[in-house]
């Protein structure tokens, strides 16, 4: 072989290599993958001063700074917008504010009237004009959920439920519909975008675990949707999920874990669809189903480094897994391979926390809160 093409040669496998090694993708594009995490946690979790720890993914997760924003209470949850450039946070039960993660500015921070409702984990439309909030876990003021402008946080609409304690909110990979499900009702609401009208009501989940529940009472909370729309997975009672088909508005399946302590607070699908993780905080543990077969199927569980109230996420490419232990996980090896830490090297520990992929300097992909489906968007 002549040295020509043993340059080309060699050149091709370096090319080959950054391609296809972890993070090599992500430098080739000239892309940074980076986790915002808020904290403090108003859920629990590890008590800082109010900010933002920013951490590289494609670097063992290792910290690439701290973002201060004097003035935020415990927060609630966390949302982007890649098109507006804004991450919007929920704290102190009755506020967000809007930050330009770009230029790293609040660029609006506003407080809400108590008839108004409160602000749990909302989420936004994907060009950042209309953001949607459920009241809280913790009111039944309004029994409703507020539309904000994106732009300036001003209500623009109050969204009629009938029930309260609305809690958390998943925006559609689409941006087309919603979905909102309180805390003291087993009901999950669907809301489409363009009329902020509620289309579908699936349900109850809760009342009497099972796959026919009895009674309007339970909780819907957390859940996750699959990609096409037509699955959900519902946190209720005890530890376990139930599986609801989105179209046919009904109940499918429910899969509990028998002899765990508490109730689970966390369901995530991995990004292709294949599996479904559920929390078990009280026992400090993480289970995976087969999620290509229903039922899904119990496959194993995963101990996790603390006991928190549970969460778990997923990055969007499917290389982690995030629960708000502060641990991340190899979803292919079901091990431990990364801590978020502080900037004196403690656990950072949180449930309110989102994937911002930048390029240029802008930002140009978003994850999500909840470990939604991804497999016909990817």
């Amino acid at each position: 072989m002549c040295r020509s093409r043993i340059c080309t040669w060699l050149f091709g496998l370096v090319v080959v290599g950054t391609l296809f090694a972890p993070g090599g993708q992500a430098a080739e594009q000239g892309e940074r993958h980076l986790l915002y995490v808020t904290v403090p946690d108003f859920a629990g979790g590890t008590r800082h001063k109010p900010g933002i720890y920013v951490y590289d993914i494609d670097d063992g997760h290792k910290l690439v700074k701290r973002i201060d924003i004097p003035g935020m209470g415990p927060t609630r949850g966390s949302c982007v917008s890649a098109q507006a450039g804004c991450m919007y946070i929920s704290h102190s039960n009755t506020s967000i504010l809007c930050f330009d993660v770009v230029r790293e500015k609040v660029v609006w921070s506003n407080v809400y009237k108590p008839e108004e409702g409160g602000c749990d984990r909302p989420c936004v439309t994907p060009d950042g004009k209309k953001l949607y909030v459920p009241e809280g876990w913790w009111t039944s003021a309004t029994k409703s959920m507020k539309v904000l402008d994106g732009a300036t946080g001003k209500l623009l609409k109050n969204i009629p439920v009938g029930v309260g304690t609305g809690h958390n909110t998943i925006m559609s990979p689409t941006g087309k519909r919603m979905y909102m499900g309180p805390v003291a009702n087993g009901t999950l609401f669907v809301v489409d975008t363009q009329s902020d009208e509620v289309i579908q009501r699936i349900g109850p989940f809760g009342g009497t675990p099972g796959p026919n529940p009895v009674g309007t009472g339970g909780r819907c909370s957390p859940f996750t949707i699959n990609s096409a729309e037509t699955l959900c997975f519902v946190n209720s009672h005890h530890v376990g999920f139930y599986v609801g088909d989105l179209k046919e508005q009904k109940i499918l399946h429910w899969v509990q874990v028998d002899g765990a302590k508490g109730y689970s607070h966390g369901v995530g699908l991995t990004p292709d669809e294949k599996e479904v993780w559920l929390a078990n905080a009280e026992n400090k543990r993480l289970h995976v189903y087969d999620a290509t077969k229903m039922p899904p199927r119990w496959k194993q569980a995963i101990d996790v480094s603390a006991v928190t109230h549970g969460w778990i996420t997923f990055s969007l490419d499917g290389r982690f897994a995030w629960p708000d232990s502060g641990d991340v996980i190899d979803p292919k090896t079901k091990k431990i391979v990364a801590t978020w830490k502080d900037d004196n090297g403690s656990p950072v520990r949180s449930s309110k926390f989102i994937e911002i992929h930048f390029r240029d300097g802008k930002p140009v992909r978003v994850g999500d809160q909840f470990g939604i489906g991804r497999a016909e968007t990817r």
